[in-house]
């Protein structure tokens, strides 16, 4: 384990977006110089030479930026490959050239729908959709970066993660604007479909856990390991906020997941680290904040 000091420098990309923020805040708090390379600030990606330029006398970078909106990487195909694949293709060619150790982000979703739970780090990759095929050979990108260039990395398969802040379009947002509304809670399928959904602020604790064990080139699932389904997580919501909403099932959603029940023990092991917050005491959290910013 490397002696981690806090003069490190770093490098978030998307480091503007639901993760991002929360992680640069975090990292600033703990004494570390940061930077955020971000669209929003006119930092793409695809742009080879200020992508590099940002890199420069960095220690390490935190890859975030991604299509993330499953809708989008459906109706945008090209767009999800040229970001995901292509963007992080630039980001591990200038971590090599650099230096910098990367900390990629990649989601649980890359495990699909598997014969075997819980699933752990050794279980086959069977992703289901576009966006975690994306993110897939993203991690492939990086291991080829690694086998051939000696690129010092680790893989985070990230849960999908909710909390103050949140993208509009997930779908503890969604419920939680329609039962305030008071209008239907839509649900795709029969909502027996289960997620371990994991409060942001656990993701952020596991990534810095992880980035300051100093421990490198692992695959580590970043997850809780309470698994929900969306059918118990609409009736959590609806008590949560006295709702009178009715919940209604739509057409199952292409390249859906019908189980997810992950296992966190490799982290646990190899840097201590487990998820804090129970699923309602995080929808509580998020309650909170979605009261408060309306006001």
């Amino acid at each position: 384990m490397e002696n981690h000091n806090k003069k490190q420098k770093v490098l978030v990309t998307g480091g503007d977006g639901f993760l991002g923020k929360n992680l640069v805040k975090r990292l600033k708090e703990e004494g570390y110089e940061v930077e955020s390379y971000d669209l929003v600030r006119g930092q793409d990606l695809l742009n080879r030479e200020k992508l590099e330029k940002a890199v420069q006398g960095k220690d390490a970078v935190f890859h975030l930026a991604a299509i993330a909106d499953l809708n989008i990487s459906r109706e945008h195909p090209l767009k999800n490959m040229e970001i995901n694949i292509g963007g992080t293709i630039n980001v591990a060619e200038a971590c090599w050239r650099k230096g910098a150790t990367l900390y990629y982000a990649s989601t649980c979703c890359v495990y699909g729908n598997q014969e075997r739970h819980p699933t752990d780090e050794n279980s086959l990759p069977n992703p289901t959709e576009i966006y975690a095929s994306s993110k897939l050979a993203g991690e492939y990108v990086i291991l080829g970066y690694a086998r051939t260039c000696g690129l010092k990395y680790n893989i985070m398969r990230l849960a999908t993660f909710y909390g103050p802040g949140m993208r509009p379009t997930l779908a503890v947002y969604l419920f939680f604007d329609q039962a305030i509304k008071g209008k239907p809670i839509t649900i795709h399928g029969d909502g027996t479909q289960t997620r371990t959904f994991t409060y942001v602020d656990d993701i952020v604790d596991g990534i810095l856990s992880l980035f300051k064990s100093g421990i490198e080139n692992e695959i580590v699932n970043i997850t809780t390991e309470e698994e929900i389904s969306v059918l118990e997580m609409a009736k959590m919501i609806k008590e949560i906020t006295n709702s009178q909403s009715e919940i209604i099932f739509t057409p199952q959603r292409p390249g859906q997941i019908f189980k997810e029940q992950i296992s966190a023990k490799k982290a646990k092991k190899l840097f201590g680290w487990r998820a804090k917050t129970s699923f309602k005491e995080g929808l509580e959290k998020t309650y909170k904040w979605f009261l408060e910013k309306d006001r």
